[in-house]
């Protein structure tokens, strides 16, 4: 594949940011836009993380219709932070537009944009991709717990600056909360795969995010969990959960 770097302007953020894209080698043609995966990287990471950790070109390069877009977005939990810029809406709907610009092969049809991420980035497609159904067909989440669940209580500062002094669980980051909101609506639904490691430290959270899923009457989120044995919250984790994705969404 090609990797090809961008920095671009945000007016949202109003500052400049990095992107990166992974794009198919072959020649486009005007009768097939290519799918895309926009694709979140970790809280203490950036846009370089899954280029350089895991096997994602390989798993892309497979097919030669798939573009790989990897925003960066600081330590932000992806989300419209309290005390901060608006990060959920800039990769929601700001991001989408600029690069259609720049690669007019991207497609535009929601079933052929999926929105995936790990550990803070699988917290922030699901907030994302929940917020925006519209824009995402399937969301793709590993080591991914509900922000609103987590423990804060060393870092009060960072919960007040991304999430505000109130109740997480009350508020439009609580992801379990919009999973049921989204659901009683007529809005579209995006798939939705989720995982993590056995061994996952949170995986109290991703199981509680999973059993929210599951409650939901009639499945409309057409969900799938996997659990995988002997690893935990690591690269190599993600890497297969992602590959799993791919192929589930390349296959539908």
């Amino acid at each position: 594949m090609t990797l090809m770097q961008f920095h671009i302007q945000s007016k949202v953020l109003q500052m400049g940011m990095d992107v990166w894209a992974l794009l198919p080698d072959q020649p486009h043609t005007t009768q097939e836009p290519w799918k895309v995966l926009w694709l979140l990287h970790g809280g203490s990471g950036d846009q370089t993380g899954w280029v350089r950790n895991t096997r994602i070109e390989a798993h892309a390069g497979k097919y030669n219709n798939l573009a790989v877009i990897l925003p960066h977005a600081y330590h932000s939990c992806f989300v419209d932070m309290a005390k901060g810029a608006r990060f959920g809406e800039y990769i929601g709907k700001e991001l989408p537009q600029i690069m259609r610009g720049l690669l007019p092969q991207l497609s535009t049809r929601r079933e052929d944009n999926w929105i995936s991420g790990f550990s803070n980035g699988g917290y922030g497609c699901l907030y994302i991709g929940l917020n925006n159904p519209e824009t995402f067909g399937a969301i793709g989440a590993y080591g991914a717990g509900d922000k609103a669940d987590a423990d804060f209580s060393h870092r009060m500062q960072d919960k007040e600056r991304m999430f505000g002094t109130g109740d997480i669980k009350q508020s439009p980051y609580c992801v379990r909360r919009t999973i049921l909101e989204l659901a009683k609506t007529d809005l579209p639904k995006p798939i939705v795969d989720h995982g993590c490691g056995e061994y996952d430290p949170w995986r109290d959270m991703n199981e509680l995010v999973r059993d929210t899923f599951l409650s939901v009457p009639g499945d409309p989120y057409r969900y799938r969990f996997t659990m995988i044995s002997g690893d935990g919250h690591t690269n190599t984790c993600s890497d297969t959960l992602e590959e799993g994705f791919i192929k589930r969404m390349m296959e539908a």
